[in-house]
Formats: C-alpha cells, sequence, structure tokens
C-alpha cells in the first residue's frame, strides 16, 4: 500500500512532503513495505518469531536499527524478556537505582562500554526483563 503512493520513485512529492518526515525516515518507510512486499517480512513473523529472528529481520532493513527493534518488541509486541541498553532513559534508570557510575563522560551509563555490567544488574530478572526495564523508565520521572 505505501509503495503504491509512490510513484516514479517521487519521494518528496509523493511521501515525504505530505506526510512531513524526512527523507531518511520515508526511504526507511519504503524499505520495510519493500521487504514486507518481498516476504523477507510479514505479520507472522513480527508476532510469532523469537525476540532473535526478529531483531535480525528488522535490522536488515535500511534505517532500522537496534534501538528501534528494541522498542517495537518492548513496547508494540509486548515481549518479555526485552532490555534495550541503547536507551538513555534505561541507562539512567539503572545508575540510579543501583548508585553506580558508568564508563560514560561524566561518569554516565555507557551503551557500549557499560553494557556487560547493565545486563548483569538486570540478570535477576531475566526472563522479565522487560518489566525491571518499564520500571527504569518510571524511575527516570521520579524527583530526587
Amino acid at each position: 500500500a505505501i509503495l503504491s503512493i509512490v510513484r516514479d520513485n517521487d519521494i518528496e512529492g509523493d511521501l515525504r512532503a505530505p506526510s512531513g518526515l524526512s527523507n531518511a525516515k520515508c526511504r526507511c518507510i519504503i524499505a520495510l513495505s519493500e521487504a514486507f512486499e518481498g516476504g523477507e517480512l510479514s505479520d507472522d513473523i513480527l508476532t510469532s518469531a523469537s525476540d532473535e529472528e526478529v531483531s535480525l529481520k528488522l535490522n536488515n532493513v535500511k534505517g532500522i536499527g537496534p534501538w528501534s527493534v528494541d522498542m517495537f518488541l518492548l513496547f508494540e509486541c509486548h515481549r518479555k524478556d526485552i532490555l534495550p541498553i541503547g536507551d538513555l532513559a534505561v541507562r539512567n534508570g539503572t545508575a540510579k537505582l543501583w548508585k553506580v557510575k558508568g564508563k560514560g563522560k561524566n561518569g554516565n551509563m555507557c551503551a557500549q562500554k557499560d553494557k556487560h555490567l547493565i545486563e548483569s544488574l538486570h540478570e535477576p530478572f531475566s526472563p522479565y526483563r522487560s518489566i525491571s526495564s518499564y520500571y527504569m523508565y518510571q524511575l527516570v520521572d521520579v524527583k530526587g
């Protein structure tokens, strides 16, 4: 359906201008549509495949990265064991709850440098790390 909107590869006139999205987001939407049309993705794959398989398939779509995949699995698919280390709120909540400093600038938690520390702190919640992730979002909103 999205592909039928874009005629003669006129992303600007057919998709970007009417939607207000950036060119990069429009290209991502088109790539995602092409993946569905080509059979690389389907509703069945997204709803019944393992977290790892969905992640691999979605990360193969140009414009979709690990953060987007984690947000999709956590908030849209309601998967139970998602720990979005790339999300700043999850890292900040982790640092606040466990009173730890990270290896990032000014002691902030860094997705790459502190990956193993964050995973180990959330390990007791496995296979329900989505719940600990939800709590990290709530924790960063608490004043004090």
